[in-house]
């Protein structure tokens, strides 16, 4: 039993530990995994640091119980309008490079939220790689101050 409960607490710290490495998947070192507050119903985000120690492999896809599913998305301006495009072939990780998304560039669309996203917890959030298979890894909902203006997701 108290081996079982000391299990349970390390998963638990595991899973808020924020932006300390948040797992790994094959070489791929995966951190700094964070969401915003979104309402039920709503669409949320996903940022994530993929640092690639490998070959090249790709993010493919991402999956969360909080939504109804989840899309790979590029933000870019372009002649000073902000513009938002699915990336559904994934995300390029060259060998030995870190990929960041970002706001204003590669993030994950959490579309039709099940069910509010608040500051202060942690959403698991499935990321699955070409090569490197899949992986479960805790987002934090944090605030954002002094972050870069957010873009209308609610046409999705």
């Amino acid at each position: 039993m108290i081996r079982r409960t000391l299990i349970l607490a390390a998963a638990a710290s595991t899973l808020l530990a924020g932006s300390a490495l948040a797992a790994k998947a094959g070489a791929i070192d995966i951190s700094g995994a964070w969401s915003r507050p979104a309402p039920a119903g709503g669409n949320g985000v996903g940022y994530v640091v993929l640092a690639n120690g490998g070959k090249a492999d790709r993010l493919l896809a991402a999956s969360t119980p909080v939504a109804g599913r989840v899309e790979i998305h590029e933000s870019m301006v372009m002649g000073g309008k902000a513009m938002m495009h699915p990336r559904p072939r994934g995300v390029d990780l060259p060998a030995g490079k870190t990929v960041a998304l970002k706001p204003e560039g590669f993030h994950l669309m959490l579309i039709k939220l099940n069910r509010p996203l608040k500051v202060g917890e942690s959403v698991a959030v499935t990321l699955k790689f070409e090569k490197a298979g899949s992986v479960t890894v805790p987002f934090k909902v944090q605030a954002t101050a002094g972050a870069a203006p957010a873009m209308d997701h609610s046409h999705h």
